[in-house]
């Protein structure tokens, strides 16, 4: 026996037609029915806003209008619960279409007894209560496919994506027009994955590290996840895209401070031990000097003497990016230091006739900074993009946005790029490809945009450019 009262909204215009049905229904001796009758297409509106009711009977023919217009309004309006259409005989299109528009059944008036009705009832009651709980399930299982912070993809066997969750266009750049349809395989730079995707039929694919291309040509790191998948006979991929570009750029900046923090401790050590014996060749060569007569020969202390303060020099250069000075942030405008950084760069941008052009956001930003040492990083990102363009042809991009919760300041030339085997290097102090140079300006830089608790990121191609990507957080 069914213990529980089902509430009942019978809608029919004739009452004589209500009390027989109602009949049927006390003829259920194993239910309990709470039955409320409505006999206006209006009124039956209203009681389905009020959604209080287990089960509802619509009988087709309601004056003006009918039961498939109330089914159709009643699915606008949200309803879950089970429909059963009262028809009359021969409305076998009619009972399609309301089967079609979300009805659970039907039934035929001048053929309904107690026992069609039951099995009616049942049967209506259980495919809905199968119904809605597919249906919450999908809600929620759709509310965590939105919500994830995850590039998460459905696509075919042979990567055309169909269906996507609003991550993917924040992480990819791509309007969601675009990226319908579009192959994830033309999406990830590596020329391993196609290899690891043909076996998808055969085994899953975890925590696959891949490097995916935006819409603006930026690559991130991402882990890829995905698996084969069955609906009824037709195979689907599902995937994921975990974003690790800030994981990847933490631990190669806590790899640079590390190095930095031990060579500057040898830096530190080694000029203790020179200072000491050079100040003792310096003091030497002063009094050698004083005692000698013959102007000849002072000419030789001369030189020792300038080859102490040389080294003496050289040796405060090396200490530069080593010490930690105390730096005063103070809110300024990032776009006059960026100003300031090219102007001081002028004159070898007209040797070089490279051109600069400026994408500034429209907003003139204002961050906690130290107008000295944040214009010397910028201008030593400036300084290596022009070094590494050729004459005439070299152009430099300097744009400035805000993404997400960080201020971005990006220098992307054509120049002539990073090797691969050089790019975890260039932070390094005193590592450098230049002839002359003494690879301290990316070790100084990275040591200042700490100071202004920012970060550096960097991607280049041989023969196609460079991209320094500064990010600062908060606004």
């Amino acid at each position: 026996m069914n213990s529980k009262v089902i509430s009942v909204l019978l809608v029919d215009d004739d009452e004589d037609d209500y009390f027989l049905t109602r009949e049927y229904f006390n003829d259920l001796i194993n239910w309990k029915f709470d039955i409320t009758w409505c006999a206006t297409y209006k009124e039956a509106i209203h009681n389905i806003q009020n959604k209080k009711f287990d089960l509802y009977f619509f009988d087709y023919l309601l004056g003006e209008r009918n039961g498939i217009d109330l089914i159709e309004e009643a699915c606008t309006l949200e309803c879950e619960e089970p429909i059963i259409l009262l028809t009359g005989k021969g409305d076998t299109k009619v009972a399609v279409e309301a089967l079609r528009l979300g009805a659970a059944d039907y039934l035929i008036k001048n053929e309904l007894d107690s026992e069609k009705l039951e099995r009616t009832i049942r049967y209506a009651l259980e495919r809905t209560s199968v119904l809605k709980a597919l249906r919450h399930s999908e809600r929620r299982y759709r509310r965590v496919f939105e919500e994830s912070n995850d590039f998460l993809f459905i696509s075919d066997l042979e990567g055309v994506i169909t269906d996507f969750n609003t991550s993917a266009c924040t992480l990819t750049g791509y309007l969601p027009k675009d990226l319908k349809n579009k192959n994830i395989l033309e999406m990830v730079d590596d020329p391993l994955f196609g290899t690891v995707w043909e076996g998808i039929q055969e085994r899953s694919i975890q925590d696959f590290e891949v490097r995916l291309v935006t819409n603006d040509g930026e690559k991130k790191y991402c882990v890829f996840s995905a698996s084969m998948e069955m609906d009824e006979d037709n195979p689907y991929v599902q995937g994921r895209l975990h974003d690790i570009t800030a994981r990847k750029q933490s631990e190669r900046e806590r790899l640079f401070s590390e190095k930095l923090a031990v060579t500057s401790r040898l830096v530190r050590m080694l000029a203790h031990e020179v200072r000491n014996p050079l100040t003792n060749v310096n003091l030497s060569a002063e009094q050698l000097e004083m005692e000698l007569v013959d102007e000849d020969q002072k000419f030789y202390t001369q030189i020792i003497k300038r080859n102490c303060t040389r080294i003496n020099d050289l040796i405060t250069q090396l200490l530069q990016p080593s010490s930690s000075t105390d730096v005063n942030l103070v809110d300024q405008s990032i776009h006059k230091i960026l100003d300031e950084a090219i102007a001081t760069a002028y004159d070898r941008v007209q040797l070089k006739r490279i051109q600069i052009v400026k994408v500034f956001a429209e907003e003139d930003f204002a961050i906690p900074l130290d107008s000295v040492s944040l214009h010397m990083a910028f201008l030593n990102l400036i300084t290596n993009a022009i070094e590494a363009m050729a004459e005439d042809t070299g152009v430099l991009r300097i744009t400035t946005r805000l993404q997400s919760d960080s201020l971005q300041v990006i220098f992307a030339d054509n120049g002539s790029g990073i090797s691969e085997e050089n790019m975890d290097k260039i932070f390094e102090p005193y590592f450098t490809g230049k002839k002359n140079g003494m690879g301290l300006g990316l070790a100084t830089t990275l040591n200042i945009l700490h100071t202004h608790h920012g970060r550096i990121d960097v991607q280049s191609e041989e023969g196609v450019g460079t991209t320094f990507t500064v990010s600062f957080s908060g606004k």
